[in-house]
């Protein structure tokens, strides 16, 4: 996940629309039919694109991908903070193997 520009893609999430996102079309012998309004004239689109995808689409919407990033931020803040945690172990772990100086 380290070569998604994340920042970027909180930046585009925040400035897409919230949603409710939805799949609103419908498949009638492998095409996809989309009802779309044009100047106020509502003409149908036809593609063929796969239901799945338009499903996963619709799933992946902004606050979905905001709450994801925000759970990376999360790991990310908790990979530092135990990091610094094993290394005070491995010093004290060397401080505590050292031979014992006579005074």
């Amino acid at each position: 996940m380290s070569n998604i520009d994340k920042r970027a893609l909180r930046e585009v999430a925040e400035r897409a629309t919230p949603g409710n996102w939805r799949r609103t079309s419908s498949l009638l012998n492998g095409i996809t039919v989309t009802p779309f309004s044009l100047c106020g004239e509502e003409v149908t689109l036809a593609h063929t694109v796969e239901k799945r995808d338009a499903e996963f689409i619709a799933a992946a919407n902004p606050a979905t991908v905001l709450a994801l990033l925000d759970v990376l931020y999360e790991f990310g803040e908790d990979e530092v903070a135990i990091s610094e945690y094993v290394t005070n172990l491995e010093d004290a772990l060397r401080v505590a193997a050292a031979p014992q100086q006579e005074e």
